[in-house]
Parts: C-alpha cells; sequence; structure tokens
C-alpha cells in the first residue's frame, strides 16, 4: 500500500463555526422544526428494537442519526445534546451479543435487501459520534459491527446479498463506514476487507442511462462509490482510485448528465436529455454530488467545484425543503408540480438531514498555513491555522442577494499567512479592498490570494458584480433560457403571476430587455428576492412576470423562451472558457 496523500485543503470541524445568513436559517429549520419533530421512538428506533422485519424494509435511522450527531456537535443546542444521547442509549441498547444491529429478523438477514445498507450508515453515524463526542460506548458498538459485518461478509459470496438488486446499492455505504472505522482505529481487518473482499479499488462500472438490468446505473449509488474511492485513494495515493471520479464528472459537464439546478438523475438513474419534468433530481444524489465535490474541492483544491457545489446547494438541495423545514421531498424537478416525500423515514428525508449537517465544513477550508473563503454566508469561525496561531474570521454578508462580503480578521497574534477568495464564474467583474484601500491581489484559478502580516481588526471588503444571466438550454430545453443571478436559479410559480392563469407556461417568451434590478420579497425567506421582467404571453400580450427563486413551492417552469436569444449564454459549469482561471 503507498503513503497517504496529503490534501490541497482541510475542512473546517463543525464545532468550530458558527453559521448565520441563508444557509445558517436553513441549518436552523433542518434541526429545530424537522430532527427535533421526529417521532424518534415509532417510526425509527421500534423496528431495531423489535427486530421483526421481512425484507425489503428501510428506516434511515442510521442517516439521520449522523445528522443528529453533527447537529448537536456544531450547536451544542442543549435539546439536540438530549437527544442524541437518548437515541444513542436506545440504538446501543438495541445491538445484539453479536454485533447485529439492524431491524430484521434472524432468518432474513444481511443478505435480504437494505439490511446491510441500513448498518452500514448506523456504523458510519456511532463512528461520528465518536469522532465528535469521544464516547466510548460509540466506538465499543461500532467495532463490535464492524467486526461483525466483516466476518459475515468474508463468510458467503457476495453475489447473495445483491441478488434483488446490484450489490452496490445493497451494500452501500458499507466501505466508506468501515474506512473511518479503520481510520479511528487503525485496525487493518477493515481497511484490507475493503481492499481484498470489497475489491473497492477494482471497482470500475460505466455510466448507464436509464433502469438497466439491477439498476447499474443508480446515480446514487455510484457517487457513494466514488467517495468511498476517494476516501481510499487518500488512505493509499493509488491514481486508480481517481478514474471513476473525473469520468461522472465529465458525463455530468460534457455529456448532458447536469441539469440547471445542478443536480442530476432522473428516477434515480443517469439521464442526459435534459428533462425537467417528474422524478428529477433525487435528493440523494444531490447530497452525495455535494459530498463528493467537498472531497475534491480537499483533494484538488479547484475552485469549479465551490462553484458548483453554491449551485446545487442554494437550489436542488434547499428546493427539497419545505419552507418552515418540516416536510422534505425526494425529488425537485425545475418542470411540473412537485410533491413532498409522504413520511419522515426512507433513504433522502435521511441524506438531506445528513448533508445539511455537514454544510458548516465546507464554508472554510485550511490550506497552507491560511485560509480559503468557499462559501459566502454570515458566520463567525473560531480555529487554528497553525501550533500557536488561533484565528476567529467573521464573514458578514447578504449573499446571495448581492455580492458584497467583509470578512475581518482577527489572529491569536500579528502574523503573515494567506486569505484565498473563491471568485464564482458568474463574476466578472471583482473589486477588493484591505482595511478600506483597494488592492491589487493576484488571482489565479478561480481565486483571490492575499498574503499579508495580519493583526486583529484586519477587514477584507470584496464586491463580486452579480448581473443577471439567461442562461442557454440544450437538448430537450434547445432555444430556450433559465434566468440566474449569482448562484440563484429563478422559477415561474403560476401562484405570482394571475395574469397567467390559464396559458401555457412553455409558450410564455421572456423580454431580457425588461428586467428590473432585484425587488425584495418575504413570501419564501426572511429578505428574499424576486426577478420582476415583462412577457409576451400572447403574440400580441405583453405582461409583467414575477419569477421567485427556485426553492419556491409552487415553482413549476424553469426554461422560458426569450424575445432576444443572443441574450443567451453558456452555463459557466459546463464550458471551461468560462471558469475563472
Amino acid at each position: 500500500m503507498k503513503n497517504e496523500t496529503t490534501n490541497e485543503m482541510e475542512p473546517i470541524d463543525v464545532r468550530e463555526i458558527e453559521v448565520r445568513g441563508l444557509i445558517g436559517s436553513r441549518l436552523d429549520l433542518t434541526w429545530r422544526n424537522n430532527l427535533l419533530a421526529l417521532d424518534w421512538e415509532n417510526d425509527f428506533l421500534a423496528p431495531f428494537r423489535e427486530k421483526k422485519g421481512n425484507g425489503g424494509e428501510y428506516v434511515g435511522l442510521g442517516k439521520t442519526v449522523d445528522g443528529l450527531v453533527r447537529f448537536a456537535a456544531h450547536t451544542s443546542e442543549p435539546k439536540l445534546l438530549e437527544l442524541r444521547k437518548q437515541v444513542l442509549v436506545a440504538l446501543i441498547g438495541a445491538q445484539e451479543t453479536d454485533g447485529y444491529l439492524g431491524a430484521y429478523q434472524v432468518e432474513q438477514r444481511i443478505t435480504k435487501l437494505w439490511d446491510v445498507h441500513e448498518q452500514s450508515h448506523l456504523l458510519f453515524a456511532l463512528v461520528s459520534d465518536w469522532q465528535y463526542f469521544h464516547d466510548k460506548q460509540s466506538l465499543n458498538a461500532a467495532q463490535k459491527l464492524g467486526n461483525h459485518l466483516v466476518a459475515v461478509l468474508s463468510a458467503m459470496p457476495l453475489a447473495a446479498i445483491g441478488n434483488e438488486v446490484c450489490l452496490e446499492l445493497a451494500t452501500l455505504g458499507l466501505d466508506r463506514a468501515l474506512l473511518a472505522l479503520y481510520r479511528v482505529t487503525k485496525n487493518s481487518r477493515y481497511l484490507d476487507f475493503c481492499l481484498n473482499v470489497l475489491k473497492l479499488v477494482e471497482w470500475n462500472l460505466p455510466i448507464v442511462e436509464g433502469r438497466h438490468g439491477k439498476i447499474e446505473g443508480h446515480a446514487y449509488v455510484y457517487f457513494t462509490k466514488c467517495l468511498a474511492q476517494l476516501d481510499l485513494y487518500e488512505l493509499t495515493g493509488d491514481p486508480r482510485l481517481m478514474a471513476q471520479t473525473h469520468g461522472a464528472l465529465e458525463y455530468l459537464r460534457r455529456k448532458g448528465g447536469l441539469v440547471i439546478t445542478g443536480s442530476c438523475g432522473q428516477t434515480e438513474c443517469w439521464h442526459s436529455d435534459q428533462n425537467g419534468t417528474g422524478d428529477l433530481g433525487e435528493t440523494c444524489a444531490t447530497a452525495y454530488l455535494i459530498r463528493l465535490l467537498h472531497r475534491l474541492m480537499q483533494l484538488e483544491g479547484k475552485s469549479v467545484y465551490g462553484d458548483w457545489m453554491e449551485r446545487t446547494i442554494y437550489n436542488a438541495l434547499f428546493a427539497a425543503q419545505s419552507p418552515d423545514g418540516r416536510r422534505l421531498r425526494y425529488y425537485a424537478p425545475f418542470e411540473g408540480k412537485r410533491v413532498y416525500w409522504n413520511k419522515d423515514t426512507y433513504c433522502c428525508p435521511g441524506n438531506f438531514r445528513r448533508i445539511m449537517s455537514e454544510l458548516p465544513e465546507m464554508i472554510f477550508y485550511k490550506q497552507a498555513g491560511g485560509l480559503v473563503v468557499n462559501l459566502y454566508t454570515a458566520c463567525t469561525l473560531k480555529t487554528e491555522i497553525a501550533t500557536d496561531l488561533r484565528l476567529e474570521v467573521c464573514q458578514d454578508t447578504d449573499y446571495p442577494n448581492s455580492g458584497k462580503v467583509r470578512v475581518r480578521i482577527n489572529p491569536s497574534k500579528a502574523a503573515r499567512f494567506p486569505v484565498r477568495l473563491r471568485i464564482p464564474s458568474w463574476c466578472r467583474t471583482r473589486r477588493v479592498k484591505v482595511n478600506d484601500r483597494s488592492v491589487s491581489a493576484p488571482f489565479r484559478n478561480g481565486f483571490v490570494t492575499l498574503v499579508r502580516q495580519w493583526k486583529t481588526g484586519d477587514t477584507i471588503a470584496l464586491e463580486m458584480d452579480m448581473p443577471w444571466r439567461f442562461i442557454r438550454g440544450f437538448g430537450k430545453q434547445q432555444g430556450r433560457a433559465a434566468v440566474m443571478r449569482g448562484p440563484i436559479l429563478f422559477c415561474l410559480n403560476p401562484g405570482r403571476n394571475q395574469a397567467l392563469a390559464g396559458h401555457d407556461l412553455k409558450a410564455i417568451t421572456l423580454d431580457p430587455a425588461t428586467l428590473q434590478p432585484p425587488a425584495a420579497d418575504h413570501a419564501l425567506r426572511p429578505n428574499g428576492q424576486v426577478c420582476r421582467l415583462k412577457a409576451f404571453i400572447q403574440p400580441s400580450t405583453f405582461s409583467d412576470v414575477v419569477l421567485t427563486e427556485f426553492p419556491d413551492p409552487g415553482g413549476e417552469a424553469t426554461y422560458f423562451q426569450v424575445s432576444n436569444p443572443a441574450a443567451a449564454v453558456e452555463d459557466g459549469l459546463l464550458d471551461d472558457r468560462l471558469i475563472n482561471v
């Protein structure tokens, strides 16, 4: 085995940052109105106590517990801390003496669909709890579960597990969970199992569109395996482990797999025709794509990953959550009506809670003894960037309403280090000041870099232009355009446009020349914004139109005809010529 790799960037611990702004408000909605509102006993814990499952039942307890643990660590909220304790006591109490921690009857265990999948995420959650709270009971339970899974699966043909679906789906998350357990225990049996039994290095599936056989084209599963390979790459440095990830991103960016919301997938599977209706953008795929980009940002440090992350977070991810935070979606299409999932359990709700709890890690990264600002939102960070250097950073901004950001730097002592600011690909003009004086900072590969002797009270002011953009569609959206400003995609809610009642939304023609400055609107979120312009709803009828931010639950249309097709531009995420360098 080769040596561990050195990451280009290191993430921030969720315990080190307080998040406000739009991202912070979404985080609060998730834990206050969703996690704390769940029926943990009946919906989540009872199946694991009773163990009556016959096969096919899936709860998603592990994913939701993992989100709970991280939210409790991030917020230190007493109610979350108490809930975490209660849930972990009940969960560990349901573990059998041989280490089994599932919800199935004895004769249905392991080989039946979802059992290994569910236990894998419970294992991951227990490791997370050890990492954040150092609870030895969690670590002991994780080791018992890991040992049980390794022993049972090593003694049987893996094909027996995936006989109902593909093996990758049946064992989804097992490799990542065992690698996480290896990291905290250094017990080589977990790593050896991933190498020699799961053969993670050799995993090499092509991108297959649509339902194919036993769903080998499943986007969420594919991303999960890619992440496992990246985890192993970090341990081994084997370049083969990067190939599948780069191939998946190539498919998304070059072959039509990525949709305007930043997500992908139709009916959970790969698709590239740009159909925006129905079961589009599975929340699991959205969550894992964000997580994959986060890992690539650490490994490679490319700004395009940050551009993509913010697009997906502000649109596809936030659209999966109701404005009050209580309800969640399985899919978030950009055309047609959207529906909420009808229960709190299953994979997408759990994956939503889990990825939301990870967002605080993605705002800043540490790099080369300094700091990288990746996502813009009001927040306060307190971290250590060197052995004897503590750093407090306060970010003040109304982003994504505007591109104005102020970053206050408060080191524990005067010190020289770099601060890098990601400049999104949609921004073509930027202004940077330090302590209210304009500076000419080096700009390379999508980052402005400021290196100086920093002292307490130093302030960086960044102002990024944020023009309206009409993004040219392709595939089934050929000849149409979507409206964006900064990272935000706008959509049409018929309920906000009474003049359009009875009209075909696909026949509307927007007039780019009539675009007004963004207007304040509080219907969807505090301090939200809308887009106002005029449109032809019939050849002779010109009407005012209001477009709302994409997470609007009533949004039904995103691509439109435009009166001046030349006003449309290429999507900056899909064209390397438009990426900031």
